[in-house]
């Protein structure tokens, strides 16, 4: 978590910083850090990525053919409903990042400069070249510069060098934008900012958005790729054949534009977008920042949810409740001595800033011996030293501080058991040996600093609420084994049988770790490499994770996850890698969030279901009639006009959520399985519609084609109606949709009726020509219409049902098992 900040660390006095004046001078001169700083894609990509695809291209370069040859309405029809989609799936997507960005500035980085002698916030884009910065833990520099003065001060570089490892910094030395404080506390001055800053000309780490990809856009995109890549393969095949066949050109222009837009789920890509980019707007209005749009479907595929006790479980409001003396050490020798301790760190955090109000209210005042030299605390070592003339001071674990042997050893286990945070405060002649990372017990243990955290009242709740959402929680920390054991069980977790600290994880073969990472729910005193190979562990074993973090210790784990979140008052370099951020610093919000990221889910699913049923009985349908060397089945305006509003405006209102689609569970069955069911049944029944109709009327291709637009038409009704939930075998489910089920048929109802008044117009659009009753063929025509959709709807619901035949298939993909 951030701190507060102590206008007294560091020393500044001989350090000048620029006026106002100077600030505005370089303003003008264009020597800022101004640049756009924005959350995912760019407005440019967010154009490309909808208007120049490859299925736009081709659609577009055949829908030019068949203007410049005089069919208007046919481009009209066939262009309507993919440039209405993509041009509102834009607006929205534009309007939704406008709204993403503005809640972006509320979490914009500021930086701390020193200006007519005082230290104040200033935007990052505000920063200018000379500027006086300071550095301090979980800081990143957003600009480069050189160190004017340095305090323990160790920079994590690793963009720079691909290590990890913690880099000195001294007066002079220069350091870089993009690299992070881990320890200590320094003063820089801006070199160079703005695009000729290192950040901003690695194109690679700051320009590029870097696509993240959600199980279920992996599998949209793999639908897409396929259908493409049949689209390219029987397009040029559709043209060959129709000059084979001396067709009209216009007639094989049409063709080839019925199966693109029948073959290729444009429409599901864009609702997909649109109905993310919605859930994002809709979630960010519980004070919860969207930094990656897609993130939002990651909150519903997350099984585990990792977190650290401070600041989730607790209130993060450190108080010390007592200083126990040891060994008959004086109570003033030992609060003068940490009063020489805190006042010369060159960083206070806040279990610093919690000791240090304690010793202010026993008035503890004065001067102090300065320091030679500052070891920074860090989460490997687990302590901190000050090393003064006479003697080094010491503040950490007791497990670090006290040998196990110690009486009162046992002591500070026994009150983190009863969840108090226990400390360590020792002294030693001479520096501690910084080349082993631990201490020899040559050590004069002096105090136990007992200080205890408050549980979040709402935390309890909070926790019920994930568990209703299916996630496994569990909790990560570096405190004390006892005393995370004790809070986890006081804010309601299942703490399980086992609890592993990080130096039992770490002396564990791969196996046995993986099988720690699974099966228990709290770890202890677990450093940044291990909570990282947690997370990868539970990665490898299939589970989607979710950590929530907020110091530099948590980055490399929140780098590990699937989703990333963040709270806002955590460090700068944690929220650069976070996918979300939690602006209210809370746990509360969260839950929320999943069901959004949930109901965002189904939508996807429902549209999947609808645009994909309707490509794959068109693709089963025309290959059918191709092989039977039959004329082409529909043309672009009758498809797309049965199509348009039976599927696409009723998918259309699910992606906006004024529909919402009967809950899925599982993709495979209850997505994948009906779409194979649904759209075999339906490519059969239609071509024996087509069948019936073409030899009933003597090879009439104008009734023919009329008759299968109806089916498409009602097809697309009975689609909509799975996708709400309707079954024909289960009656209460149309009295429960009746709004649902009146809309579609409402909408079928007005799709084949202005189809039925065309040949009374004028001229005619859609080329209709309906069977007539005449008590022979054309009575036995019509009545196969009804006919094959009742068949259809039950032979649908039947086959979802026992999906006989399917789960044939899927066992003779699965892996062979003995």
């Amino acid at each position: 978590m951030q701190t507060a900040i102590d206008q007294s660390r560091p020393k500044t006095e001989h350090i000048v910083g620029l006026s106002q004046r100077e600030v505005l001078d370089r303003q003008r001169r264009g020597e800022s850090n101004d640049f756009e700083a924005r959350v995912g894609r760019s407005y440019w990509q967010i154009f490309r990525e909808n208007v120049l695809n490859l299925f736009n291209i081709v659609l577009g370069s055949m829908l030019v053919i068949v203007i410049a040859l005089g069919d208007y309405a046919t481009a009209f029809f066939a262009g309507f409903s993919v440039v209405s989609n993509t041009f509102f799936g834009m607006i929205q997507e534009f309007n939704a990042k406008r709204q993403l960005d503005q809640l972006a500035a509320l979490s914009e980085q500021s930086v701390r400069c020193l200006r007519d002698g005082d230290w104040v916030d200033a935007p990052m884009r505000a920063v200018v070249k000379d500027e006086i910065i300071r550095i301090e833990p979980g800081d990143r520099l957003v600009v480069d510069g050189v160190v004017v003065q340095a305090d323990s001060l160790e920079m994590d570089e690793s963009h720079l060098t691909g290590e990890s490892d913690a880099v000195g910094k001294s007066a002079q030395d220069e350091v870089f934008s993009g690299s992070f404080c881990i320890a200590g506390a320094g003063v820089m001055r801006a070199t160079r900012v703005g695009a000729d800053s290192h950040i901003n000309r690695l194109s690679v780490i700051a320009k590029q958005y870097k696509v993240v990809k959600t199980p279920t856009q992996i599998k949209i995109d793999i639908t897409v790729e396929v259908t493409v890549l049949i689209m390219l393969i029987f397009v040029p095949m559709i043209f060959i054949t129709g000059f084979h066949l001396n067709n009209e050109f216009l007639e094989i222009v049409r063709n080839a534009v019925v199966f693109t837009t029948s073959l290729v789920p444009q429409g599901l890509v864009l609702v997909a977008i649109l109905s993310l980019t919605i859930g994002a707007v809709k979630i960010s209005r519980q004070q919860t920042l969207i930094q990656r749009v897609n993130a939002v479907e990651s909150l519903a595929n997350a099984t585990v949810l990792c977190f650290d006790k401070t600041g989730t479980l607790t209130q993060n409001k450190l108080a010390v409740r007592e200083i126990i003396e040891i060994a008959g050490a004086d109570s003033e020798s030992i609060q003068r001595d940490l009063h020489a301790f805190l006042k010369n760190l060159a960083h206070l955090n806040n279990t610093a800033l919690a000791i240090e109000r304690y010793i202010d209210q026993q008035g503890i005042v004065g001067d102090y011996p300065p320091k030679l030299r500052e070891i920074p605390f860090n989460s490997g070592r687990k302590w901190a030293a000050v090393c003064l003339a006479e003697k080094t001071l010491l503040l950490g674990a007791p497990e670090r501080l006290l040998p196990p042997d110690h009486a009162w050893y046992h002591d500070a286990e026994s009150l983190a058991r009863d969840g108090m945070r226990v400390l360590a405060f020792a002294q030693m002649a001479g520096d501690p040996d910084m080349s082993a990372g631990v201490i020899s017990y040559d050590v004069q243990p002096l105090a136990l600093i007992v200080m205890s955290d408050e549980i979040r009242h709402d935390i309890q709740d909070t926790l019920q609420a994930f568990r209703d959402e299916d996630l496994r929680l569990k909790v990560i920390s570096g405190d004390n084994l006892e005393t995370v054991r004790a809070i986890a069980h006081s804010a309601g977790m299942d703490i399980g049988s086992r609890a592993y600290t990080g130096a039992e994880l770490d002396a564990m073969g791969e196996g046995e770790f993986a099988n720690a990472a699974r099966d228990s729910n709290v770890f202890a005193r677990i450093e940044p490499h291990t909570k990282q190979r947690i997370v990868e562990a539970l990665r490898q074993q299939g589970e989607y994770v979710a950590m929530v973090g907020d110091g530099v210790n948590d980055v490399p784990a929140l780098k590990a996850a699937n989703l990333a979140i963040v709270m806002n008052d955590g460090t700068q370099i944690s929220k650069d890698v976070a996918d979300i951020v939690l602006l209210n610093n809370a746990m509360t919000t969260l839950p929320r969030a999943f069901r959004e990221g949930k109901e965002t889910t189904q939508t996807i699913f429902g549209t999947m279901k609808m645009f994909l049923v309707r490509n794959f009985y068109g693709i089963a349908f025309f290959t059918f009639i191709a092989f039977m060397a039959l004329p082409f089945p529909i043309t672009p305006v009758q498809i797309s006009w049965a199509t348009f509003g039976t599927v696409n405006l009723p998918a259309t209102l699910i992606a906006f959520g004024w529909l919402r689609p009967q809950y899925m569970s599982r993709f495979r069955r209850d997505v994948v399985d009906y779409i194979f069911t649904m759209g075999f049944i339906a490519a059969v029944m239609i071509t024996l519609l087509y069948l019936i109709t073409w030899f009933g009327s003597g090879g009439d291709l104008l009734m023919t084609r009329s008759s299968v637009t109806i089916m498409v038409a009602l097809y697309g009704m009975l689609i909509t109606w799975h996708v709400q939930g309707i079954d024909i075998y289960q009656p209460r489910t149309f009295l429960r949709h009746w709004r649902i089920l009146s809309l579609s048929a409402l909408l079928t109802a007005a799709t084949i009726l202005i189809m039925y008044v065309d040949p009374y117009l004028e001229q005619t659009i859609f080329e209709f020509k309906p069977p007539v009753w005449d008590g022979g063929k054309g009575s036995l025509m019509i009545a196969a219409i009804p006919a094959l959709f009742l068949l259809t709807m039950a032979l649908t619901a039947h086959g979802q049902k026992y999906r006989y035949l399917l789960s044939r298939f899927w066992a003779l993909l699965s892996p062979d098992r003995e």
